[in-house]
């Protein structure tokens, strides 16, 4: 009951039922709940993205143009009949989700968001601008709600960028993932 179009997967992901993923790649270990509609999204390794999630839902404009229907400003395929023989929006679509982000259900992630490696996005938040990583944001639009841990810890789990281990590695190590401290003790010992 999902439609994919354009679509490049890493491994040992899985998509819910009634998905649609448009022209966007999902790395590793990711995963799509239920009824999402993932487009013009490149996501990283490890993301958890609730049910009902939207990305990329399209921009259009608000002043300059007459009409805000793309038949009027672009030549879009979907429009059975065009006024125009290139796009004059042009918005930037691409919507970028780093690793080990979590998107909570209802989330709205606006055209052109970047969102920083594990970032969390609470539940029925829309997100109109870039999201910092290992922070959490909430509400429309989303605001900086808190960080999801303390400064120095945030710099070894972005240093670490474990995301990239292979699998054995993590499997090897999976009880230092269990606790933030036993995790940056761990790490700060290899480095």
């Amino acid at each position: 009951m999902s439609r994919l179009i354009n679509v490049v997967f890493g491994k040992y992901n899985w998509v819910g039922n009634n998905v649609i993923i448009i022209n966007s790649s999902i790395d590793d270990f990711s995963y799509i709940s239920d009824n999402s509609v993932i487009c013009e999204t490149n996501m990283g390794k490890f993301c958890s993205i609730g049910p009902n999630v939207r990305t990329a839902p399209g921009k259009h404009p608000t002043h300059t143009f007459v009409s805000t229907h793309p038949a009027i400003y672009s030549n879009p395929d979907y429009c059975l009949k065009n006024f125009q023989k290139k796009d004059h929006h042009n918005p930037n679509r691409n919507v970028t989700i780093g690793n080990d982000v979590w998107i909570c259900a209802n989330a709205v992630i606006a055209d052109g968001v970047r969102v920083g490696d594990g970032a969390i996005i609470a539940s029925n938040s829309v997100v109109t601008s870039d999201v910092e990583p290992y922070t959490i944001v909430g509400g429309v639009p989303a605001k900086f709600i808190r960080n999801r841990f303390k400064e120095d810890q945030i710099s070894i789990l972005s240093e670490s960028k474990w995301w990239n281990k292979d699998i054995e590695w993590i499997e090897k190590n999976s009880d230092i993932f269990l606790d933030i401290e036993d995790f940056c003790n761990f790490n700060t010992k290899i480095i």
